[in-house]
């Protein structure tokens, strides 16, 4: 699939004030395996100043470390600690916020971008469009898949998100080669240096 893009709802208030830096989320959506968390790895490895990643692979490592308790169980609590994370990032003094997130669940992401423009920020989307066979790839690379069920109710939401997302700036619809060679500046919508 080429490179679209679609708008996104900027914050709902005005822009920043003369010398503030403008305060952003960038969302990095797709199935789950379909490398998000790969390509935010790549992009922001350590850390960028004024950069704050979340991904709930972050919390599942550190409920992982000496636990027995099979990732099944602990998924609901690793799912919602994230999703706090971030709520409290959003509302919080970090210039710009990067999740990764499946941006599959209909309740889920009208939560986040209210809260994003409550708070100021403006919202870009950088959308990995992987077909379910790869992202299924990823997952048994990765060590731990999905059951079928939820990943199929994961493709019918996602694909019904591309279908009806509209043409213009904001939003970047990527393939996995296009993501591969994603730049930081694309990723946060900034102009190259």
């Amino acid at each position: 699939m080429p490179t679209a893009t679609v708008p996104v709802p900027g914050p709902a208030q005005g822009p920043a004030p003369a010398g503030d830096a403008p305060r952003a989320l960038v969302v990095v959506g797709g199935l789950p395996g379909g490398g998000k968390t790969t390509m935010v790895r790549r992009l922001l490895g350590d850390g960028v100043p004024g950069v704050t990643s979340l991904d709930s692979e972050q919390v599942a490592a550190r409920w992982r470390t000496g636990s027995r308790v099979p990732y099944r169980l602990m998924r609901p609590l690793v799912h919602t600690q994230h999703r706090l994370r971030v709520l409290r990032e959003l509302t919080g003094p970090a210039p710009v916020v990067v999740i990764a997130d499946p941006w599959t669940s209909r309740w889920w992401r009208p939560v986040v971008l209210g809260t994003a423009r409550a708070a100021g920020r403006a919202v870009r989307l950088v959308l990995l469009d992987v077909s379910p066979e790869d992202a299924a790839e990823g997952q048994r690379i990765r060590g731990r898949r999905i059951p079928e069920g939820r990943m199929r109710r994961h493709g019918l939401r996602w694909a019904r998100l591309l279908r009806t997302a509209p043409e213009g700036p904001g939003v970047l619809v990527l393939d996995r080669r296009r993501a591969a060679r994603l730049t930081l500046a694309e990723l946060l919508g900034r102009p190259a240096d």
